[in-house]
C-alpha cells in the first residue's frame, strides 16, 4: 500500500470540543474548576508553529459543545 500526501484547502479552524476528562490521544484532562470562564487554547506543531485561539469558548460553555478556533 502506498500513501501520498496531497494538499487540501481546509475551511474553518481548529475545533475544540469541551470534554476534558479522558487523557488519551488528543483528549485533555483538567482537574480545575473551569465553569463560568471563557477558554483559550494554544496549539504547537512539531515543526515549531504555534497558534493561539483566545476566548474560543464563552463563559457559559457546556460540556459536549464544539467551538472553532484559529486555523494554521
Amino acid at each position: 500500500m502506498v500513501f501520498n500526501r496531497v494538499p487540501c484547502n481546509k475551511k474553518g479552524g481548529i475545533r475544540v470540543r469541551v470534554w476534558m476528562a479522558a487523557n488519551w490521544g488528543q483528549n485533555w484532562q483538567s482537574n480545575s474548576y473551569m465553569n463560568g470562564q471563557s477558554l483559550s487554547f494554544q496549539v504547537s506543531t512539531s515543526d515549531g508553529r504555534t497558534i493561539r485561539s483566545y476566548n474560543v469558548a464563552p463563559p457559559n460553555w457546556q460540556f459536549g459543545q464544539t467551538f472553532e478556533g484559529v486555523q494554521f
